[in-house]
């Protein structure tokens, strides 16, 4: 076993000390789902305080296999309690609020209290806050209008609440001292669910409170002017007296970290008028190789054939990559945004990471690794295009995977599924001379419903990128690549990930997590710190950053690409909590000298373990160089312009 290398024993014992000093002080900030008085939370904090306290004396942990951390058999280990109180700061919604109010409803500042009888749900407060503490329920938005007499959803404003009232009592019970969570749970104001027959909201508090029966009386108080809470969401707020802001200078952008909401669901004007063009075009003459006719005419066969027609300079025809294509649309735009995969005990996951288009490379590798199965499912982790002159070729082959075996197969999107780097980096190029240009639009539509992240079994987090970046997200002119700092004080939890909107292009004004899951590295100091990647809003994170997003989550390792490795692989974090890269280019360009491998993990007792890496060399490949189809490229379609 290995020691932890990543915080010293004076550090940690230091971070318990503090601890200890929050515990007896019983001044914390409770979770989303309170834990009741203070006085547990002080004992809560207490006990988190002897845990880190056994971590820095016995720091070490176990391995299986080749330079391969055996994954922890306990699920969901305890995190730390900073993590923990940082599920305060979201409102009923999930949404988190950058400054949680500090308010009592039972306290000096309540100047009236308002009576409300709600006959039925919902009562028109779209939203709840917490107290900082995590105690209360304030109104933190609401329906401002009644849409007619009788409107349910206008009960809170006709009764005369207002934002930034607080709830005191309901049915007669008082509140102002109960959890946040408890309190949801008794008010239950929800929109009713009428597919599921019953109310969204669900049972959420440790008191396990059902809704309060109809009609309900509810009694909400006003606090003075200075007291109403915190500001719309939406709202950038910053201080720039905040000492954590203080030597930034004036020209420093902070953003806010927004994570913008999957529709329900997607579909594509794009992909719509293909359908009907597909079927305007001719069926192909002079061609014997495999025809796809939807995903009944894939197998083993199939793809076997059209692999090693592939390699004779010989593609499906125009009319089957279409078909194939949309089919592929059609699944992975139903997909979440964030995948789940399932690798029952005995069975195995392997994660592939960049291709580029290295079609020999790529053949080899699937002699290697074996095709996609129920016994052995595959996750495609993004970067399936450009540089390599063979990037048609390749993601037909994942196409044609994902089709026949939907369930077995996973794709992750990669920075170059995106219209920019495929105009420059080949891809677009290549459709165009291989195929035609309007293919290179139905291309764009696929990308975007590529899914961004999975998850093997609730485990292991598999991205191209990295993880989420700071937030408020501090950009400045000149950034110096040695700066680092702490800049995320809520964590983001898997379901924010499933549930975002990823139909887009990267932007990471508009979409900053998507930019972070798509471009961020790891670094080996802690803390957050500018890219050198393309422009700002590109960050690296460090094996602190890593470790708090997998400890929050309930994870034990992530694996992710992005970044050519000497050896095809390589444990960026190590520690309990490894991050670790997975490169499955090798001869990169056709001049890194890299090696290539892939991650294979399993589940032994049901716990995934590993991974064990194939690792495998450039094979021998036609005389087409590396960029052959980006712009400026010999084998563009502008190349031959005047």
């Amino acid at each position: 076993s290995r020691g932890c290398i990543e915080v010293s024993l004076a550090e940690r014992l230091s971070a318990t000390t503090a601890m200890a000093k929050a515990a007896a002080n019983s001044r914390a900030t409770v979770g989303r789902r309170a834990r009741g008085t203070a006085r547990l939370v002080s004992l809560f904090l207490l006990f988190a305080a002897l845990l880190a306290l056994h971590a820095a004396i016995c720091p070490g942990s176990s391995f299986v296999g080749l330079r391969s951390p055996a994954l922890q058999t306990q699920r969901n280990q305890a995190a730390p309690a900073r993590l923990v109180a940082q599920l305060a700061v979201r409102d009923s919604e999930g949404r988190k609020i950058k400054d949680a109010p500090d308010f009592d409803a039972a306290g000096p500042k309540v100047i009236h209290t308002h009576a409300v009888e709600f006959k039925k749900r919902p009562f028109g407060v779209r939203a709840y806050a917490p107290s900082i503490n995590g105690l209360g329920a304030l109104v933190y938005e609401m329906t401002e209008t009644s849409r007619y007499p009788g409107d349910p959803q206008g009960q809170a404003w006709v009764g005369g609440v207002r934002k930034g009232f607080a709830v005191k009592t309901v049915a007669g019970i008082d509140v102002t001292k109960m959890p946040f969570w408890d309190i949801m749970d008794l008010l239950d104001d929800k929109i009713l669910d009428n597919s599921a027959g019953k109310f969204q909201s669900g049972g959420q508090g440790e008191m396990g409170n059902q809704p309060a029966e109809l009609p309900v009386r509810v009694e909400f108080v006003e606090f003075k002017e200075e007291s109403t809470g915190p500001p719309p969401p939406g709202i950038t707020v910053v201080d720039r007296s905040d000492p954590r802001y203080a030597d930034l200078p004036q020209d420093a952008t902070l953003n806010e970290y927004l994570i913008p909401k999957a529709p329900p669901v997607y579909s594509s004007a794009v992909v719509d008028s293909m359908r009907s063009y597909v079927n305007s075009l001719p069926e192909p003459t002079g061609y014997n190789g495999p025809r796809y006719n939807g995903a009944a005419s894939l197998n083993e066969q199939f793809i076997r054939e059209m692999l090693a027609n592939f390699k004779k300079g010989v593609l499906i025809p125009m009319k089957d990559a279409y078909k194939l294509a949309i089919d592929a649309f059609d699944i992975l735009s139903k997909e979440k945004t964030m995948g789940r995969v399932d690798v029952p005990e005995g069975k195995k996951a392997t994660v592939v990471g960049d291709l580029h288009g290295q079609l020999w490379d790529f053949d080899h590798m699937l002699g290697l690794a074996g095709f996609p199965s129920a016994d052995n499912k595959f996750v495609f982790n993004g970067d399936f295009v450009d540089r390599g002159p063979w990037s048609v070729e390749v993601v037909m082959t994942l196409l044609a995977f994902k089709v026949w075996q939907p369930t077995n197969v996973a794709m992750n999107r990669g920075n170059h599924e995106a219209e920019m780097a495929n105009t420059f980096y080949g891809f677009f190029g290549e459709l165009t001379v291989k195929y035609e240009k309007k293919m290179c639009d139905l291309f764009a539509e696929l990308f975007k419903a590529t899914p961004l992240c999975h998850v093997i079994n609730n485990e292991v987090f598999v991205v191209h990128g990295g993880i989420p970046g700071p937030d408020p997200r501090v950009w400045w002119k000149g950034i110096d690549n040695q700066i680092s700092f702490d800049g995320r004080q809520i964590q983001i939890s898997l379901d924010e990930i499933e549930n975002s909107d990823r139909f887009m292009e990267p932007n990471p004004a508009i979409n900053p997590l998507m930019v972070d899951l798509l471009w961020s590295d790891p670094k080996g100091k802690d803390g957050y710190g500018p890219s050198g990647r393309m422009s700002s809003g590109i960050y690296l994170f460090g094996p602190d950053i890593s470790r708090n997003f997998m400890q929050f989550n309930g994870l034990k390792m992530t694996i992710r690409s992005h970044e050519v490795k000497a050896m095809g692989y390589r444990y960026d974090h190590d520690g309990p909590f490894p991050l670790i890269t997975v490169f499955s280019a090798p001869n990169y360009v056709d001049k890194a000298g890299n090696m290539a491998s892939v991650a294979v993990l399993t589940n032994s007792g049901g716990t995934m373990t590993g991974p064990e890496f194939l690792q495998y060399s450039a094979q021998p490949h036609p005389d087409v160089p590396s960029g052959a189809y980006a712009v400026g490229g010999p084998l563009h379609p502008d190349a031959g312009a005047a």
